[in-house]
């Protein structure tokens, strides 16, 4: 077994190359999380969508949304499995990914918004649609699950990947502002948008492949097949109840998300075309990176597993605030407001902790099992999370189908219903990943950590 003697670790010029690329990852991913399904259903549908087709149209799109993630859930564990198994190559075992998988995904990015329909094509779109997520989420997989097992090589100690995860973070955070931003501009300039950030995305990726140096040591790779890795993966102790954690944050992300362009719209500014309401899920994130720093510091202070349930907690009941929109005439866009900037206090500690906390459980997985596994941790992390966050945007496709996702004039209520009712559900999600996570063994974890810096 690789002690920890004889691990490299990046000095602070590779954690930031590598760190660019959670740049490029928060900047598509944003803009492909929060407003596909707003651009689908505003600009592509925008001349067939409406009241007789809203149920159909809002559920194919969630259910073509859901299937990328399903694809993404199926190709995680096969591309953590290979990447573990890899030995010899001229980058290492990790590197070849990110070269690669990044331009497959650039590519399929830009063929997501650029699908070539008439004003009255139903079925075309949704197959378009299917078709290049698909590939998209395929390849985003493979690319970014191993590019996420890289931090436990590069950074062997818990306090380095709370350092690193920092400077994740704030790349993560100035990247999803920004796609907020841009992503807003899709509706009038999907070609020329969708090709910048596509560009940016590669150059990001390349950085960070071309700026690190994977460790010289060839560890001990696993020898199990890919269901056996899988198995082994699962009776790992602590990794069953931070999983339960994260597959329900996943789905209280997904749906909060996705939704907000739509709520901006239709709940705040009552269905008129405001370039301001697809800002909106922006909004949280620039309270988040106010709060990254004090953060830190209260992390350091109360314990990841401590500051991962308060924050979770507090993000479940400030959503609920989300379904009292409309209660005050005239008052929408400031409460709207008030929920999604206070909602960036708890968002900075759910962002950092994750990345963190999975790599401490790889090291107690080491001292059980003997090899590194980094890889299919976050691998069998993803196809869970990826199944879940596909069924979460699929049940949002349904309840603004059934309930509303439109402003009506002669129903102004019951036309937003859908839409109201999507804060409370995804607030169920985060409560229920927070009673899980109490079964987390975090003094176990960090007592193997212990253990393996003393070899």
């Amino acid at each position: 077994m690789m002690t920890y003697s004889s691990m490299f670790s990046a000095n602070r010029v590779q954690k930031l190359a590598y760190s660019v690329a959670t740049f490029g990852n928060a900047l598509i991913g944003a803009v492909f999380t929060v407003f596909t399904f707003f651009y689908y259903k505003n600009v592509v549908f925008e001349q067939t969508f409406f009241e007789a087709n809203e149920a159909i149209i809002s559920t194919l799109l969630g259910t073509a949304l859901a299937i990328g993630w399903w694809i993404q859930a199926i190709m995680n564990p096969v591309a953590g499995w290979l990447s573990d198994k890899m030995v010899s190559s001229r980058f290492g075992r990790r590197i070849p990914w990110l070269i690669l998988g990044s331009p497959i995904i650039a590519v399929s990015f830009i063929a997501i918004y650029l699908v070539p329909t008439n004003s009255t094509e139903l079925f075309f779109p949704i197959i378009w649609l299917i078709i290049f997520v698909a590939i998209y989420n395929g390849a985003y997989a493979a690319t970014v699950c191993v590019y996420l097992s890289i931090i436990p090589e590069i950074c062997p100690t818990p306090e380095e990947r709370t350092s690193i995860s920092t400077y994740r973070q704030g790349f993560y955070l100035v990247g999803t502002i920004l796609g907020a931003i841009i992503g807003a501009l899709l509706e009038d300039l999907a070609f020329m948008v969708s090709i910048i950030l596509a560009l940016l995305f590669v150059i990001c990726f390349y950085i960070a492949a071309f700026g690190i140096k994977e460790p010289p040591e060839v560890p001990e790779t696993p020898t199990f097949g890919i269901i056996e890795a899988l198995r082994v993966t699962f009776s790992n102790k602590p990794f069953v109840p931070y999983l339960g954690y994260t597959v329900f944050m996943t789905a209280f992300q997904s749906m909060l998300l996705t939704m907000l362009p739509d709520f901006g719209r239709h709940v705040v500014y009552k269905g008129e075309e405001t370039i301001v309401s697809s800002f909106l899920p922006g909004a949280f994130v620039i309270t988040a990176i106010i709060a990254v720093a004090p953060a830190m510091y209260w992390i350091n202070k109360v314990g990841k597993k401590k500051a991962a349930s308060y924050a979770m907690f507090a993000a479940a009941i400030i959503t609920v605030f989300l379904a009292t929109v409309g209660l005050i005439p005239d008052f929408e866009l400031i409460h709207t407001l008030i929920v999604v900037l206070v909602l960036g206090i708890p968002a900075a500690p759910l962002l950092i902790l994750p990345d963190s906390i999975i790599s401490d459980i790889t090291d107690y997985d080491e001292m059980v099992t003997g090899t590194r596994r980094e890889a299919m941790h976050f691998a069998s992390q993803g196809l869970i999370t990826r199944f879940a966050g596909g069924f979460a945007v699929q049940i949002m496709g349904i309840i603004l189908g059934v309930f509303g996702g439109t402003y009506s004039a002669t129903e102004p209520f019951h036309g937003t219903l859908g839409l109201l009712l999507i804060g409370p559900v995804a607030a169920i999600c985060a409560i229920i990943g927070l009673i899980i996570f109490r079964y987390y063994p975090e003094q176990e974890v960090m007592d193997a950590s212990a253990k393996k810096i003393q070899v």
